[in-house]
């Protein structure tokens, strides 16, 4: 049940890939998300095929989602075209606001994708989408079928989520990364470890700030108070828009490793980079 148990630690702002290769794990970890999300007051979209099948399934894990359908507060969608949007996910995210709820929450069960026509597009929605939960109200999870995808293409769709949950994932240690936009000041706080497994997920949350940012007179602030650890790729990511000159940067909350590891990858200006 660890698997379950480590879906309790997500929170809005999160983007987690679940691999699975049993269906009873499956279930269990779908079970788990849902009702967390009932609990939180959340609106959960599932999509997935075969999505009417759902209720029976959660009520084999003693769930009643009876109420929760009828209110609209779990809505059931097969699979298409709209799930790689991310205009419908931001709309979705706004309509679930606007409903009052205290959060959204995802769940894409991927077996529909595993054609490796796909994959490819599933990459880049994959990367693109941690820009809406980045302003820490949505949240996802997504499904991968073991069974259906190869290693390489898993190995690569897993760098595109900021965590991986497996049958034998800590529970303690999720979510691996977290990254949240800040408003005032302006910037992104990152909390948990930057490393191989999720870095392609960190150069897009670094290239989303810098894309939704005009350069001005203060710097962007990137709150590492609560990043345990990050290797050498992470720090050259985070460091990159100050590289580049397209922005300053505030480096605030530093443990004496990241410190070093920032200080050793940083040998221009020093008025583009300040570490506090």
């Amino acid at each position: 049940m660890a698997e379950a148990s480590t879906l309790d630690h997500l929170s809005p702002g999160d983007h987690a890939c679940l691999i699975f290769d049993d269906e009873p794990l499956r279930a269990r970890s779908v079970a788990a998300y849902v009702r967390a999300g009932l609990r939180e007051h959340h609106r959960i979209l599932y999509h997935g095929q075969r999505a009417d099948r759902l209720p029976a399934l959660l009520a084999e894990q003693g769930m009643d989602v009876t109420n929760a359908l009828a209110s609209g507060q779990l809505s059931l969608v097969e699979p298409g075209p709209a799930y790689l949007s991310l205009a419908a996910w931001k709309d979705e995210a706004t309509a679930s606001r606007a409903a009052g709820y205290r959060g959204m929450r995802g769940i894409g069960d991927m077996s529909w994708a595993s054609r490796r026509t796909l994959v490819d597009e599933l990459f880049w929605y994959e990367s693109r989408v941690n820009r809406i939960f980045a302003d820490g109200y949505a949240m996802g999870v997504c499904l991968y079928d073991r069974r259906l995808f190869s290693e390489p293409e898993l190995r690569r769709l897993t760098r595109s989520h900021p965590a991986t949950i497996t049958r034998n994932t800590d529970p303690e240690r999720v979510p691996l990364l977290r990254g949240v936009r800040t408003q005032r000041p302006l910037g992104l706080r990152l909390e948990g470890e930057a490393d191989l497994s999720n870095r392609h997920a960190l150069r897009a949350m670094m290239e989303h700030l810098i894309e939704d940012t005009v350069m001005g007179r203060m710097p962007l602030v990137l709150d590492l108070t609560r990043l345990r650890f990050a290797d050498s790729a992470a720090a050259r990511i985070l460091l990159a828009p100050a590289a580049a000159g397209t922005h300053r940067l505030r480096i605030v909350g530093l443990s004496r490793p990241v410190r070093r590891l920032l200080t050793f990858h940083w040998s221009g200006p020093p008025d583009r980079v300040w570490l506090e």
